[in-house]
């Protein structure tokens, strides 16, 4: 099987246990096209990774937790392997990013990528999933990096 179809098919996997475990949620796709480079590095972190699960932590405030990274801010979440409960990576994430534990509440979206190789046509596209979930804190203390923000930060394909 081409790698276009590996990777449709681990996205299909994960897309159908996500519609087990809640009611709705949207679900978009796009395409992207990247330099080689990118691509192929891709290619190999997809081996590892078929996913990427992101959470908004919230407060009893309703702020919602945001790591610095450099000049932005982003919630926790980490890429999951094919063989991981794509919820499950997600809570992890945050313990293991973070160093608070969560609750998971509910899936906001879920995005499903084609990505290309912008330099060659013939190239497969592989395909990733990103889900963004809602959670609760529950217990722990925020790092230096970290902080709560009353808007969550503008929703971006991570791939």
């Amino acid at each position: 099987m081409s790698l276009a179809g590996r990777s449709r098919d681990r996205v299909e996997d994960m897309l159908a246990e996500l519609e087990q475990g809640y009611e709705s949620f949207p679900v978009s796709q796009t395409t992207v096209s990247i330099p080689s480079g990118c691509y192929e590095e891709t290619v190999q972190e997809w081996r590892q990774s078929v996913a990427r699960a992101d959470v908004h932590v919230r407060n009893e405030a309703g702020e919602v937790l945001v790591m610095s990274d450099g000049d932005e801010a982003r919630p926790p979440g980490s890429a999951v392997g094919p063989a991981e409960s794509i919820e499950d990576r997600a809570r992890r994430a945050v313990t293991n990013s973070v160093g608070v534990e969560c609750r998971i509440d509910g899936l906001q979206a879920v995005t499903i990528a084609g990505v290309r190789n912008e330099h060659d046509a013939d190239d497969d596209p592989v395909y990733r999933l990103v889900a963004l979930f809602d959670g609760t804190h529950v217990d722990g203390t925020l790092p230096a990096d970290c902080r709560w923000r009353a808007d969550p930060p503008e929703s971006q394909l991570l791939i």
